[in-house]
C-alpha cells in the first residue's frame, strides 16, 4: 500500500504544518535517520528564525512578494493567478541566472520549487507576509481579496476607513519596490533601504535571536561572516548569555550526533558488506571517540539542554531524548566504541524505531555508502549568506 499524507482542505494551519514536514524531506542535509530533527530544528529556529536550508539569497524575501503584489495590482483572477505567478518567476529566474544563489541555475524552467514557495514560511515569520495561510490558500482566495479591497469606504477626509482591509503584504513593500519594470535588470544585491527594512523586521519579530544580534553588531558586519560554524564566530564571546548557552548546547549536540551518524554508517557498511567503507568508518569513529574528552560532552547538563530546546513548535518526544541520553552515556563509557554491543544496538534500534518497516537494516533502500554525515550546523550557512548580503546592502565597509 502506498503511504500518503493528506489534510483537510479548509484547515490552513494544518496544511501549513504538513507542507513544512514535506519540505524537510526534500532539503539537503535534513534527512533524519535517527529522529533528532526536532531538536536540530528547535535550535535552528531560535538562532535563525524564518530561515531554511534551501533558501539562498536574502533579496528573494522582497523579490517574491513584489512579483505577487504586481499581479494583485493587475487583479489577476484566482483561476489564473498560480500559472501567471509561475511564469513570472521563471522569467525572473532567467534574468538572475548569472548571479550566485539564483534559483534555476541548472534546472532552468524545469525547476520544481520556486522562490515564492521556498520563502513562503519565512515571509510570514518575518512579518513581511500578512496573509495567514498556505501559498495555495493565497492563490485560491485572490478574488475575495480584490472584493474586500473594493469594499473599503472613504471618510470625509478622503482617507480609508479600513486601510488594512484585504492586505496581504507589509505596507512598506510598496514604497521599497524599485520603480518601473521589476524583472528586467533584476539583481540579488540588496539596497540600503531594503536592508534596513529587513533588519528592523528581525528586531521587531525576533529581538532575542542571534540573527538579529549579528545584524546590529557593527563589528560582525564589518568583518563579514566566514566562520565554519556559529560557535567559531569571532564575536561568540560577546553574544548575549542566553544565546551563548544555546550555541554551546548546539555545539555539544552536533559533536555527540556526529558519532551516532558514524556508527550508523559503520553498521550499514557491515550489514551490506561494503568492504571499502567498513575500515573507513571504524577509523573515523575511533578518531571521533578520542576527541570527546575535549568536547565537553561529559559535563554537559542535559536537563538544561531540554529546557532550552523545548520552547518552540517542534515537539521533542521522549524517545528522542532517551536516545540522546543513552548514546551520551554509552560513548562516555567506551574506549572501543566501534565494538561496543550497547552502542551498536542503541543506534540500530533507534533507526528501526524512527522508520518502522523502512529500516535500511532490512532493505538497503537509498543508502549508497553514507547518510547523515553532514555535521549539524543549525542553518548557519544560510544565516551567513543573509548577513553578508545585509552588510553589503547597508554599505558596511
Amino acid at each position: 500500500m502506498v503511504s500518503t499524507l493528506t489534510w483537510l482542505d479548509h484547515d490552513s494551519k494544518a496544511q501549513e504544518k504538513a507542507r513544512d514536514v514535506l519540505q524537510l524531506f526534500t532539503e539537503s542535509g535534513t534527512r533524519d535517520e535517527l529522529g533528532i530533527g526536532p531538536i536540530r530544528d528547535s535550535i535552528s529556529d531560535q538562532l535563525f528564525p524564518g530561515t531554511s536550508v534551501i533558501q539562498t539569497r536574502l533579496r528573494y524575501m522582497l523579490l517574491a512578494p513584489w512579483l505577487l503584489m504586481d499581479m494583485e495590482a493587475r487583479e489577476i483572477p484566482s483561476a489564473k493567478f498560480q500559472k501567471t505567478a509561475r511564469d513570472a518567476e521563471l522569467r525572473l529566474n532567467a534574468a538572475l541566472r548569472s548571479e550566485d544563489g539564483a534559483f534555476g541555475k541548472s534546472s532552468g524552467d524545469d525547476l520544481q520549487r520556486l522562490a515564492s514557495e521556498v520563502y513562503w514560511a519565512g515571509l510570514g515569520s518575518w512579518g513581511i507576509r500578512l496573509f495567514q495561510g498556505t501559498q495555495q490558500d493565497y492563490f485560491r482566495r485572490m478574488d475575495s481579496f480584490y472584493k474586500a479591497r473594493r469594499m473599503r469606504q472613504r471618510r470625509d477626509d478622503n482617507e480609508w476607513m479600513d486601510p488594512a482591509r484585504g492586505s496581504t503584504w507589509h505596507h512598506s513593500l510598496a514604497d521599497l519596490r524599485p520603480k518601473g519594470e521589476l524583472i528586467e535588470g533584476a539583481t540579488l544585491r540588496v539596497r540600503k533601504d531594503e536592508a534596513q527594512f529587513i533588519r528592523e523586521q528581525w528586531r521587531k519579530c525576533y529581538p532575542g535571536s542571534l540573527l538579529t544580534w549579528l545584524a546590529f553588531d557593527e563589528a560582525s558586519l564589518r568583518s563579514r561572516v566566514t566562520a565554519e560554524s556559529v560557535w567559531l564566530h569571532t564575536r561568540s564571546a560577546e553574544f548575549p548569555p542566553a544565546i551563548q548557552q544555546l550555541v554551546e548546547h548546539g555545539r555539544r549536540f552536533s559533536k555527540l550526533m556526529e558519532g551516532a551518524a558514524l556508527m550508523y554508517n559503520l553498521l550499514l557498511s557491515e550489514k551490506w558488506a561494503v568492504e571499502n567503507k567498513i575500515e573507513q568508518y571504524r577509523d573515523r569513529l575511533a578518531e571521533w571517540n578520542k576527541s570527546l574528552p575535549g568536547a565537553g560532552i561529559g559535563g554537559w547538563d542535559l536537563s538544561n539542554f531540554w529546557l532550552t530546546t523545548d520552547v518552540t513548535r517542534h515537539v521533542i518526544k521522549e524517545p528522542a531524548k532517551l536516545f540522546v541520553r543513552r548514546w551520551r552515556d554509552v560513548v562516555l563509557g567506551s574506549t572501543r566504541l566501534a565494538d561496543s554491543p550497547q552502542a551498536r544496538q542503541l543506534v540500530e534500534q533507534r533507526e528501526r524505531q524512527v522508520k518502522p518497516g523502512r529500516s535500511r537494516f532490512d532493505q538497503i533502500g537509498t543508502w549508497r555508502g553514507e547518510a547523515g554525515l553532514v555535521p549539524l550546523a543549525f542553518r548557519w550557512h544560510i544565516a551567513k549568506s543573509y548577513l553578508n548580503d545585509l552588510a553589503e546592502g547597508l554599505g558596511v565597509p
